[in-house]
């Protein structure tokens, strides 16, 4: 194999690592009920299970989230709304709003085809036939997708006037309080505030 060969194998196999530990950066949207008037909700109230939770049980998605990382979601959506200005109530029968939120993930896999350039001479040189050119270079990489779904409902309609959502692909080394943080800051970043604020 010449110097030239080797050294494009190893260009590829580094670009190889670095794709695979470049951090994935999170995906968010949000969908909202153009008819629903947000100048009347103040207050707000946790409410579950989570009635997408429940949609993806049956789907056979996972849906576990851990008792530590339950709290940092409801703290983080806490404090975020309570920055733009609502109320944390006891009872969802006390609430303009109903709070609720799943957490699923999903297997996946990309397959990335990178065309390579290998070089055949069948013929010499003298016939200036030229060279051929075949080849390419084929990455697969198998990954978790884990989404952050919220949900707002307004109590006395009981119909969802705000759905927000946040993915991205899971690493090992994801700090997951930074990671719930930076979710929920984003799903929210286009939440309205409340009346006054």
């Amino acid at each position: 194999m010449c110097f030239s060969r080797r050294l494009y194998w190893l260009i590829v196999v580094l670009g190889c690592f670095a794709l695979v530990s470049c951090a994935s950066p999170i995906r968010t949207h949000f969908d909202r009920d153009a008819g629903a008037d947000f100048s009347a909700y103040r207050t707000f109230a946790w409410i579950g299970p989570a009635p997408l939770a429940r949609a993806k049980q049956g789907s056979g998605a996972a849906s576990f989230v851990s008792a530590i990382d339950d709290q940092r979601i409801r703290r983080a959506v806490e404090k975020d709304l309570r920055a733009r200005g609502y109320r944390l109530v006891d009872s969802a029968a006390q609430a303009d709003l109903v709070v609720a939120y799943s957490v699923g993930s999903e297997e996946k896999v990309r397959v990335h085809e990178s065309p390579m350039r290998t070089t055949l001479n069948p013929y010499p040189t003298r016939y200036r036939y030229g060279p051929w050119l075949t080849d390419s270079s084929v990455i697969v990489q198998q990954y978790t997708e884990g989404t952050l779904t919220l949900e707002f409902y307004d109590r006395a309609s009981e119909q969802a006037v705000w759905v927000g959502w946040a993915s991205k692909r899971l690493s090992r080394v994801d700090d997951s309080q930074a990671l719930i943080s930076e979710a929920v800051a984003g799903i929210l970043a286009h939440f309205p505030a409340a009346p006054g604020r």
